[in-house]
């Protein structure tokens, strides 16, 4: 089965920005969108990690 990654990206100052599952201050900062962005980005990993086990 192929696996195909899927990043959470936000724009940060009118860049795209992949957030990472541990997190950034800078995602952070930018209050609860990067949170949001954050929680999604963490879920998916997780995910992703208790695939790999089955």
């Amino acid at each position: 089965m192929e696996r195909k990654e899927k990043n959470v990206v936000i724009t940060m100052d009118g860049k795209p920005f992949v957030v990472p599952p541990g997190g950034t201050l800078g995602v952070l900062a930018l209050g609860s969108v990067g949170i949001r962005a954050w929680k999604k980005a963490k879920r998916q990993w997780e995910k992703e990690q208790v695939d790999e086990k089955k």
